[in-house]
Formats: structure tokens, sequence, C-alpha cells
């Protein structure tokens, strides 16, 4: 069942932190971000999520949370990272066509400082400097104390284009140019022949 039961959060930042090698800022988020996707989607059952794939807004630790949480992974292609830096993840079930969006709020960081002082991290009127071990800390207090509705932003959306989200059909060709197998109908069709996406777009590589 999807709960924010402290029991069943800190089960799964300890999964999280597993996964990630230690106890990472964003792993609390996504945690926290993983449980208010399903539910929204009300897939309270981990049996009814074969169709749930997720799309991450950066590549931070905030993924290995999501990743425990809702049981999507790069590797079953139910996950896929989009980095526009953003602490962002839209959840999509694709047996009913339902999608949400689910973000830290635009006033988080002036509310984790408030939360802060509460419990006594920062002074009132202490200098926060960005990206400093203090800052770091608040936002960490933040991400595992402030209530779901306060934290996060919650939208329906339509997932489009859906595509990209689809599962690649088992197929197997041989780039054109470089000779590599390219899986999955990766590859881009051009003057009836198919290129791999690195011959085609540029590589990210340069072979020394």
């Amino acid at each position: 069942m999807v709960t924010e039961s402290q029991d069943s959060l800190d089960r799964l930042f300890k999964e999280a932190a597993k996964l990630r090698g230690h106890m990472c800022v964003g792993i609390p988020l996504g945690v926290r971000m993983g449980l208010r996707g399903l539910e929204l989607l009300d897939l309270t059952d981990p049996q009814d999520r074969h169709d749930l794939m997720v799309v991450v807004e950066t590549n931070n630790c905030t993924v290995d949370g999501i990743q425990i949480t809702t049981g999507c992974s790069a590797g079953s292609r139910r996950l896929r990272v989009l980095d526009y830096g953003k602490s962002a993840a839209t959840f999509y079930d694709g047996r009913t066509g339902k999608g949400y969006r689910v973000a830290t709020r635009p006033e988080f960081l002036r509310q984790a400082v408030e939360l802060g002082v509460r419990d006594g991290i920062v002074a009132k009127g202490q200098p926060v400097e960005e990206f400093s071990s203090l800052e770091r800390e608040i936002t960490m207090n933040a991400f595992l104390r402030m209530p779901k509705d306060e934290l996060l932003d919650c939208k329906e959306v339509e997932v489009t284009p859906k595509s990209f989200l689809k599962r690649g059909k088992h197929t197997r060709v041989v780039c054109a140019k470089c000779g590599e197998v390219v899986r999955d109908g990766k590859g881009v069709a051009i003057d009836n022949r198919v290129i791999c996406a690195s011959c085609s777009n540029g590589a990210y590589y340069v072979m020394i």
C-alpha cells in the first residue's frame, strides 16, 4: 500500500541509500515524489504497476529514490531520464493513459529555511549561502519533514508524445555507416539505409 508512514519511509530511504551507496540529499525527495505519483495514479498494489512509466527531469540522486519506490528502472525501460535540471518527475499509467507531474513547489526553499528555523538548524535572519553545507542540511530536513502538500506541486498532464515511453520492438539491424548493431528500432532511416543515432546526430565520444 502507498503510505507515508514513518516506518515505510524509513525502509524506502534505507533501500534507496543502499542502491546509491550512501544517503544523499535527494533520496528522501525521490521517495516522497514516487509515493505521491503512485498515490495519484491509485497504484497502491505493486502488481498493478506493470504499465507504470516514469520520466525524471534530473539526473541526480532523486532518481534512486524514485526507482526504489516505484520499481521502475532504466533496465526495465520504464524509467526515462530527461535532464532538464528540475526537481520534477512525471508518472504515467499506460493502462489508463493518466499522467501526473510532481515537482517541488516554487516557494520550497523559502519554506525549507522557515522550517529549519523552527527546528533549530538555522537562526532567523542568518544568511544561507547557495550550495553550502548549511543549505544542504536545511534542504534534507525539509525533504524529510515537510508535509507533502507543502513540499510537492502535483498537476495532471497529458504525456505527448507517448512514443518515447513505449518499449522498443525486438529488432536488430546493422548501421550502414559504422557497422555496429542497433537494437529495438533505435536507428534512423536515411536514404533507404538505417543509421545509428550517433552516426546521424553526432556521438558523445571521439575515437582515439
